[in-house]
């Protein structure tokens, strides 16, 4: 097993803009050759979100019940079954679950390790998007509580305030530029967390946090981004 030092050199170099070409699959397929188990479970807890992805286009919006779902047999059961419930709950209250204990399961993580950038990260995210979700009620006029909606391990706060950015999204008129600000505004935080060139975990689950957006970044196409923006802002 090669050092974390040589890992971070020989991974792929992050892309130089917003809209590069992104491979995810050539990072984790590097990582994952190294046969290192911690390694191989924090790429297994962060890829689950693409688990989630699939599984609720497969199984709701494309309708196909015949879709199994499969899990690493690493991730723990706070999770894992949660998140095999899709066949019992309907789309909102599965995808609002499946989320909520993917957050949990990676400040979870964060906390056993030591690793104050993972509970930190997934504090922050969780803020953004809940705190977009909350607007997008707002603006229907869907009466709601807040406090019903914050999870357990969001009870104590989040020292980051994520207000203005939903504010910016919503009041944005170009998809595209909404969904790169807040992309930006995603790497900002990660790498105000991060310390480069100090050959730790927290740096390499910074460069994976910054390739998955990177990835998802330019996949997006403009129809796409504009369909995320129309449903944020619908009234």
């Amino acid at each position: 097993m090669a050092s974390l030092e040589y890992l971070l050199t020989v991974l792929p170099s992050l892309p130089a803009y917003l809209g590069d070409k992104a491979s995810v699959e050539d990072a984790y397929k590097t990582i994952k050759a190294e046969d290192n188990a911690k390694l191989n479970f924090l790429i297994d807890i962060l890829s689950a979100e693409d688990e989630i992805v699939k599984c609720g286009l497969q199984y709701f919006v494309l309708q196909n019940k015949s879709y199994e779902a499969e899990l690493p047999a690493s991730l723990p059961d706070s999770f894992t079954n949660t998140f095999y419930s899709y066949s019992k709950k309907n789309e909102a209250e599965w995808m609002t679950a499946a989320y909520e204990a993917w957050f949990n399961m990676i400040v979870e993580t964060g906390k056993s390790t030591g690793s104050k950038l993972v509970q930190e990260w997934a504090k922050w995210e969780y803020s953004l998007r809940i705190n977009l979700m909350f607007d997008r009620l707002k603006r229907a006029g869907i009466e709601f509580d807040e406090a019903s909606l914050t999870p357990e391990f969001m009870a104590f706060g989040c020292d980051y305030d994520t207000a203005p950015l939903v504010e910016a999204y919503r009041k944005a008129n170009e998809p595209m530029k909404a969904e790169k600000a807040l992309d930006e505004a995603r790497l900002d935080f990660i790498r105000s967390l991060a310390i480069n060139y100090s050959f730790t975990t927290d740096e390499l689950v910074a460069y994976i946090l910054e390739l998955r957006i990177y990835a998802r970044y330019a996949r997006l196409s403009p129809e796409l981004g504009r369909k995320i923006l129309q449903e944020v802002t619908a009234l």
